[in-house]
């Protein structure tokens, strides 16, 4: 694995702000989906000053941060210095090197705000009084991200409106992870982002030198592992009743999607749940999915829950029911779930997923000549017709109906691509344009496919990420 990998747009962005007069940035997203990285990554050959805030108090943060301008502008003075104000401070950042372009970063900015809720107002002076008119770019980082959003996005912030780009960072997209492992098989990145759900911190205990197996023991079913409690550790860093959240995703890991069965499932009412899922929504935990056939998402009545990242998923199916055993230093029951379905059921559920990033790319990069508009999936209301894969082309009028094949070195014979014409039918289309019909395989096509393909004028079949 490379040291750094991804984020182009990203550092494209940043690069962007530092070309302004007065860039400021807000950066923010889950912990561990590696946004200090990338700071350091874009920082890296520029005159910056990194500041990481910490859970302490306001006077200790203020004298770390004295010491880290000392460094920065070579004057001890700030080192030996004891400071009551901020205000000094960002003036000598504003006053080192005046003409030349500086980059001040603030990680971890709700600690600051937590240690004083007067912090953003005191950032609103220096910014509008210090650092704007300096050559200074301000970049604000942190995880918490209502916190981030309240002390810098918000109308009621001091900051409100003076940012000039946000960055919500999300984990890698599958196709990143193809780009960064280019030695490792196609089923492989699948099995590792099934796995890691794209968290970059993840990616490090899933390196390729053991077994996958081994990997998934001393790093998830063992007690002392990173990764055994960290569905626990996220949620308490974000929530203050953990439990209630925990309760919810269990449920919907059980298979209960529709708010109904969660409530019923939880024996709550609808409105005491729903902020809860909000929450989770909002933290990237969970997300609320309609067919992609509805042109008002949020007013739709079919929504159905699942729990978004796939390593949190991973760890309801496989950890969380065999607790008791995995603390006595038992890994058998967790491992023969294992065996019996992580190939047959959790990878080919996270290989739907991984095809519909694939679509999207094949159609930005011209492969497929559609202009995504919604991708998702579909089902009706009786649960009859699935399709794993759809898509809406409003600029062209156009439809495309996909069917995904995990299968293991057997190639997809024509059955999938008649039981996808057959329920093609009954998918709500935006015109009577006959709807454009793939089908996603890892592991090849079938000659007579193959021919079949040739033949029809409206089937697409996908190899991994290839258009065959």
């Amino acid at each position: 694995m490379h040291d750094f990998i991804g984020r182009k747009p990203e550092l494209a962005l940043l690069e962007k702000e530092l070309s302004r007069e007065n860039g400021f940035v807000v950066l923010y997203g889950r912990r561990r989906v590696g946004k200090t990285t990338l700071i350091k990554e874009f920082i890296k050959d520029k005159k910056a000053l990194y500041f990481l805030a910490s859970q302490e108090t306001e006077p200790l943060n203020m004298q770390r941060f004295a010491s880290d301008v000392s460094h920065f502008t070579e004057q001890s003075i700030f080192e030996s210095a004891r400071f009551e104000d901020w205000r000094p401070l960002f003036q000598a950042i504003a006053d080192y090197l005046p003409e030349e372009k500086k980059i001040l970063v603030i990680d971890e900015l709700p600690y600051l705000v937590q240690g004083n809720s007067a912090f953003p107002s005191i950032l609103q002076y220096a910014w509008d009084e210090i650092l704007r008119p300096s050559c200074t770019m301000l970049i604000l980082c942190g995880s918490s991200i209502s916190m981030m959003e309240s002390a810098t996005l918000a109308y009621s912030s001091p900051l409100y409106g003076r940012r000039t780009a946000q960055i919500r960072l999300k984990p890698f997209r599958f196709p990143e992870l193809r780009e960064a492992f280019p030695l490792y098989s196609y089923s492989k990145v699948v099995e590792l982002y099934a796995l890691t759900g794209g968290i970059p911190k993840y990616l490090e205990f899933f390196s390729g030198k053991a077994s996958l197996w081994t990997d998934i023991k001393e790093n998830i079913l063992d007690t002392s592992g990173f990764l055994y409690e960290e569905p626990l550790f996220l949620l308490e860093q974000e929530v203050r009743d953990p439990v209630n959240y925990l309760s919810i995703m269990k449920v919907i890991a059980n298979g209960n999607r529709k708010l109904s069965e969660i409530t019923r499932s939880l024996e709550k009412k609808h409105a005491e749940i729903t902020p809860y899922l909000k929450t989770l929504i909002g933290l990237g935990y969970v997300e609320r999915r309609v067919p992609f056939t509805e042109e008002q998402p949020d007013k739709s009545k079919r929504g159905l829950y699942y729990i978004s990242d796939t390593f949190i998923e991973f760890w309801f199916r496989y950890v969380m029911p065999y607790v008791g055993d995995l603390e006595l230093g038992n890994m058998r029951p967790s491992l023969e779930k294992l065996e019996k379905t992580f190939q047959s059921n959790f990878i080919p559920f996270v290989f739907e997923s991984v095809c519909r990033e694939v679509l999207f790319d094949l159609c930005m990069n011209g492969n497929i000549k559609l202009s995504p508009s919604r991708i998702g999936s579909y089902w009706d209301n009786q649960g009859s017709v699935e399709i794993d894969v759809g898509l809406v082309d409003n600029e062209h009028q156009a439809i495309f109906l996909g069917e995904c094949k995990y299968l293991e070195r057997k190639a997809v014979s024509t059955e999938p691509y008649k039981a996808l014409r057959a329920k093609a039918s009954s998918i709500p289309a935006p015109t009577d344009k006959p709807p454009i019909l793939g089908i996603f395989s890892k592991s090849g096509f079938s000659e007579q496919l193959i021919r079949l393909s040739e033949a029809e004028g409206n089937l697409v079949l996908i190899n991994e990420d290839r258009v065959v």
